[in-house]
């Protein structure tokens, strides 16, 4: 016996709309970290979560996570779908957003992510600026590592992105904005010469970052090609941190020059000079997806950013 079964409009709307929820409940999977945490945020109980997790894997054919200890962890067929899902919401997002844009001009949504120090140090200027601007406009920002923000960006859950280095990748367009030189820091009752040399780098206690971070991995890669081993005396996992140690007094440290200047404009910190060592610098660069059309908010965004930053530049002078 023959059985044809009639896909109607109503069908298809129907099976899109489940689709829809199931992505969106699989993808609230990963990022709550399990079944209960995501049921709990959307409102479900467990066993419908389960249920719509399993007609997802029979809709792909395939199985898309695994258990791990407690975590839930994808399969390579789950990192691939849930990568296309985060694109979807995105891409629906956008959808709503320029919508509402053409029905009420001047409103609209710009999902930033950026590496911690420049969501801290560099994007308050440009933001604020921005919400002067376009005062209408709703702005996110989220921070996290240069990985982070790249992977942020190709799944769509960031408009664009501020990194601390270029990026070379297929589907990303990397905008160089400013050099942001790499200063040695001392408090002012320090007493220390302006300018430093490569024995007092070897000398003095050093206050750093934690070796896990990338910033710390590139100095420590830099001095040592000049032979310096400084003596770290203190390791910390932010610029704040860092610069409160040194103002107290236990030490220098080597940090990028915009997220100190506030503190040298206002004498809470020296910056100096080091005889024969080349000046080290970081390029902080906008990420976008190459190929993508925006909606007029994040449009105005990236050329508000392009203004003030219109050609790649140093920060500040030795």
């Amino acid at each position: 016996m023959l059985f044809i079964r009639c896909i109607t409009p109503r069908n298809r709307k129907e099976a899109a709309t489940l689709l829809l929820q199931h992505l969106e409940t699989f993808c609230r999977v990963m990022e709550e970290g399990g079944v209960t945490a995501a049921a709990q945020a959307l409102n479900m109980s467990q066993p419908a979560v389960t249920k719509q997790l399993r007609a997802l894997e029979n809709e792909m054919k395939c199985q898309l996570l695994e258990r791990k200890g407690r975590r839930p962890h994808l399969t390579p067929a789950g990192e691939l779908v849930y990568d296309y899902a985060k694109r979807v919401q995105q891409l629906i997002r956008e959808c709503r957003t320029g919508v509402e844009a053409l029905e009420q001009p001047g409103k609209g949504l710009v999902t930033i992510g950026a590496v911690f120090s420049l969501a801290l140090f560099t994007l308050p200027e440009v933001l604020a600026d921005f919400t002067r601007r376009q005062p209408l406009v709703k702005v996110h920002v989220k921070t996290g590592t240069i990985q982070q923000t790249v992977q942020m960006l190709l799944r769509g859950e960031i408009d664009l992105g501020f990194v601390t280095s270029p990026v070379t990748h297929d589907e990303v367009e990397t905008v160089p904005l400013f050099h942001d030189p790499v200063v040695v820091i001392s408090a002012p009752r320090t007493k220390l010469p302006t300018d430093l040399t490569v024995a007092h780098l070897n000398r003095l206690p050093m206050i750093s970052f934690q070796k896990a971070s990338k910033f710390r991995a590139y100095l420590d890669h830099v001095l040592e090609q000049y032979g310096i081993h400084p003596e770290i005396t203190m390791e910390f996992d932010s610029h704040e941190a860092v610069k409160t140690m040194v103002g107290l007094g236990f030490g220098v440290a080597m940090i990028p020059y915009s997220s100190v200047r506030e503190d040298v404009a206002q004498g809470r910190l020296i910056t100096h000079g080091i005889e024969g060592l080349p000046e080290i610098s970081r390029m902080t660069c906008l990420l976008l997806r190459r190929e993508r059309s925006h909606p007029p908010a994040v449009n105005a965004f990236i050329d508000l950013v392009r203004k003030h930053y219109p050609t790649p530049a140093v920060t500040t002078e030795r």
